[in-house]
């Protein structure tokens, strides 16, 4: 997989922008909503004839955050995000035998960085933190009780906000690169039934999300 940080540069890199003659208004707090995408590493592809398979899976879901502003460049952010997916996985690389119904949720908090001296839009660059919970069940393989397992995470990232007044803006994107700590899936000894408990590794995962951001008071 090629860098993820490749394609946040330019969000990273916005506040250096030309800034405008016209600063804008420094909310108390900011409250966002809105759609997730993520491209989730699930980490147990097999290769296949020289092709890698079943190592990452598409979702979709929802993303919100609440940040308090200590002033107009730096606040303190809590980010939560819920995406969904039923993938069709393949057994040894032959065809696909089964799908698969997971749900990952993030629960991270960290700093964000704003940059509020331009007029029309207002970019931000981020670092967050916290534990990180994937779930799956699949009805074909007889998984019907939520196989589930909590991991840290880190996120760097960034976006855009178009104001729209003094209360609305539309966060135009909103992508960061999500490190997971997983296990790999392995065989529970005793109930038979498969569980997180093989060796951990890194799963490298994206997340794009796009909606509205709601300003209450100012600093």
């Amino acid at each position: 997989m090629s860098s993820p940080l490749r394609w946040l540069a330019p969000l990273l890199l916005l506040p250096l922008a030309t800034p405008s003659a016209h600063g804008q208004d420094t909310p108390a707090y900011e409250v966002f909503a809105g759609a997730a995408y993520a491209r989730e590493d699930i980490n147990n592809g097999k290769v296949v004839n020289g092709k890698l398979e079943d190592r990452y899976i598409n979702a979709i879901g929802w993303h919100a955050s609440a940040t308090g502003n200590a002033n107009s460049w730096i606040g303190a952010v809590f980010d939560f995000s819920g995406v969904f997916s039923n993938p069709r996985i393949t057994l040894g690389g032959l065809t696909p035998v089964a799908t698969v119904n997971t749900s990952t949720f993030n629960y991270l908090f960290g700093p964000r960085f704003t940059y509020r001296h331009m007029s029309h839009i207002t970019p931000f660059a981020e670092a967050l933190f916290g534990p990180s919970q994937f779930r799956f069940t699949s009805s074909d393989l007889g998984i019907t009780n939520i196989i589930s397992a909590t991991a840290f995470a880190s996120a760097l990232g960034g976006g855009v906000d178009v104001p729209l007044n003094r209360h609305i803006a539309l966060r135009v994107i909103h992508a960061d690169y999500i490190l997971t700590r997983f296990r790999e899936l392995g065989i529970d000894t005793t109930t038979g039934l498969p569980t997180f408990n093989g060796q951990r590794r890194t799963q490298n995962n994206l997340r794009a999300s796009a909606g509205v951001v709601f300003h209450f008071g100012t600093k």
